[in-house]
């Protein structure tokens, strides 16, 4: 009976609209029932309708959501799928202005070229006495730093809230197995064939405004939504960091420990706590199980790669408590920066790659 009530739920938690000529099957999560059964599926199984043919797919929420399966570029009806890795790279010259994902991703993958930046500024005067400390250089690159980490987390929520109704494939697809329609939100059936001047993909994605700020609860049980809005009261938070560590207000609080340690260090902290949850809420939506990890998946390689600079941004703020008692405490909290910008931007490089690449 269990099992039973477990799979009418997940039938209810799938939401969103199919072409009229398949069928989902198979939803799940990461997590165990209980705490399943409060989220949507993040993978699923979409099959055909006609029994005569035995073509399944699988649907994965992060790539919904990230506009993979967007085969051809819009009007230009250029292909988005890489064949091999260095076709896929050069997919990163593409100014896809029209994906929202490409602007989150080059958004943090230049605020965190940034931070790599102020870690440079924080680390190198304590590995060669040449470079001396540069508290303009590090608290500005600090600010923009984070400034720039807060815009890429706004536009996640808006990634996470535009992410279409329709559980989609792309055109190639579509045209491959001869399917004739798709749902529209409104319920109207639309010719998937006769292409407009809009591209391949033409109406093949299905339209709705652009959305600001949705009342529907149903964001609220997306993992998706869920990290991303995480990401943004984290930074949020760690921007008070950032502007606390401008040259000027340093000045005034270096030797107030106490305001010190509430208004810079503290929002570190927290801030990076929010990053270490919300990139691993980002690694659960791409595992079959909470506790299997996912290597072989890109989406899984981001998440980590994000997960090991959000430790050593919290690493930082918490070391930074004893940064002026200990000289070790200083070195390591600078370092923390260093090595966890690193990872940041490797993470958010990958995660160009990906919002450029069809699967």
């Amino acid at each position: 009976m269990a099992t039973s009530a477990a799979v009418e739920d997940s039938e209810y938690r799938w939401h969103y609209n199919l072409e009229a000529t398949l069928f989902s099957h198979s939803h799940n999560n990461a997590f165990p029932s209980r705490l399943g059964q409060f989220l949507h599926p993040t993978r699923a199984t979409l099959a055909l309708k006609d029994r005569t043919r035995d073509e399944e797919f699988l649907w994965k929420s992060r790539d919904h959501r990230k506009n993979r399966h967007v085969k051809y570029t819009p009007k230009q009806d250029r292909s988005r799928r890489g064949k091999n890795p260095l076709v896929g790279i050069g997919h990163m010259t593409r100014l896809e202005y029209w994906n929202v994902s490409w602007w989150v991703a080059t958004t943090f993958t230049l605020g965190s070229i940034i931070w790599v930046v102020n870690g440079f500024y924080s680390f190198l005067p304590f590995v060669d006495t040449s470079f001396g400390t540069s508290i303009s250089g590090i608290g500005w690159s600090a600010w923009t730093g984070a400034t720039i980490f807060e815009v890429g987390s706004i536009l996640g929520v808006l990634e996470a809230w535009n992410r279409g109704e329709t559980a989609s494939f792309g055109w190639g697809i579509r045209h491959a197995l001869g399917y004739e329609n798709i749902i529209q939100p409104n319920g109207n059936g639309v010719d998937s064939i006769a292409l407009g001047s809009e591209g391949k993909e033409g109406n093949l994605k299905d339209r709705h405004k652009w959305i600001w700020f949705p009342s529907d609860p149903k964001y609220w049980h997306e993992l998706g939504f869920l990290a991303a809005f995480t990401q943004f009261w984290a930074a949020t938070i760690f921007w008070i960091s950032g502007f606390t560590a401008l040259p000027s207000i340093q000045d005034s609080i270096t030797t107030r420990k106490g305001v010190l340690d509430g208004v810079f260090w503290t929002p570190q902290v927290v801030g990076g706590t929010g990053f270490i949850i919300s990139s691993s809420l980002l690694l659960l939506e791409t595992q079959r199980r909470w506790y299997l990890p996912n290597p072989e998946s890109l989406g899984w390689q981001i998440g980590i790669w994000n997960f090991i600079g959000a430790i050593g941004f919290t690493l930082c703020g918490a070391l930074g408590y004893a940064a002026q008692a200990s000289t070790k405490a200083a070195y390591q909290s600078s370092l923390s920066t260093f090595w966890g910008g690193w990872a940041f931007l490797i993470g958010s490089v990958l995660q160009w790659y990906e919002s450029v690449n069809s699967v």
